[in-house]
């Protein structure tokens, strides 16, 4: 056997060289893209808040149903719903 580099790691060596040059490219894409104004920003952050605020009120919304449901088709069936 003769020492030194095997296939394996060559090509183990290969793939890793590619991986980083493929994060050194997207790390000068990220260095270039151009910074999101001051004002952008806090109108994203106040339409995030607005949207989580109706996520909840509809998930609670959605809960509510499911929990109805479950109390209308047991008084159907003639037993008691348990809701969490």
């Amino acid at each position: 056997m003769v020492p030194g580099i095997t296939d394996t790691d060559c090509r183990i060596a290969e793939f890793r060289c590619r991986e980083l040059h493929a994060e050194a490219e997207g790390q000068r894409r990220a260095a270039y893209a151009a910074p999101v104004a001051a004002g952008r920003v806090r109108v994203m952050e106040t339409m995030q808040r607005r949207i989580g605020a109706l996520m909840e009120q509809a998930s609670q919304l959605l809960q509510g149903v499911r929990t109805q449901e479950a109390t209308e088709q047991a008084a159907a069936n003639g037993t008691l719903a348990v809701s969490k």
